[in-house]
């Protein structure tokens, strides 16, 4: 959702259709990936999303026609629906290549963003338990020591 905010709805609209498919590939749609798929379409401006298989095919085509930024934030983003559910699935795999051929992504740039969003979410992995974490029974304090102060004269 971080990169994907310039988006027209045609393009939003696109974007999860080819989520939703990917989410599918593997014939198992979780609580996570369904829960991702709705907060990226509240977060696209499209709401009222319902996914239509016989639209992928003109999904790819709406991005393919992205400039290359836009097609790699595009791969990385569906890359972390591929990841939601905690597997990457052969299905899912096979369909992240038929989206870097229909983009035209060079397969090394498409594995360095697979590895950003790997490292991005072991970053909120991190955070989460961060917020979750008991307290150290360290104290901590912003003060700073005070220059000892000449005494005054009487």
């Amino acid at each position: 959702m971080l990169f994907l905010h310039e988006f027209e709805r045609i393009e939003a609209e696109a974007f999860l259709t080819l989520a939703a498919e990917l989410i599918e590939e593997d014939g198992i749609v979780t609580a996570e990936e369904d829960t991702l798929l709705e907060e990226y379409a509240a977060a696209l401006g499209v709401p009222d999303f319902t996914f239509d298989a016989a639209a992928a095919a003109a999904a790819r085509f709406t991005m393919s026609q992205l400039n290359e930024t836009s097609k790699r934030k595009v791969y990385m983003e569906l890359y972390s629906f591929a990841l939601c559910d905690g597997v990457e699935a052969p299905e899912e795999r096979r369909a992240l290549n038929t989206l870097r051929d229909a983009l035209e992504l060079d397969s090394h740039i498409c594995k360095r963003l697979e590895e950003c969003a790997e490292d991005l979410f072991a970053v909120y992995d991190e955070i989460e338990d961060a917020l979750g974490a008991e307290p150290a029974g360290v104290t901590v304090t912003n003060e700073l020591p005070q220059p000892d102060l000449p005494a005054e004269d009487a």
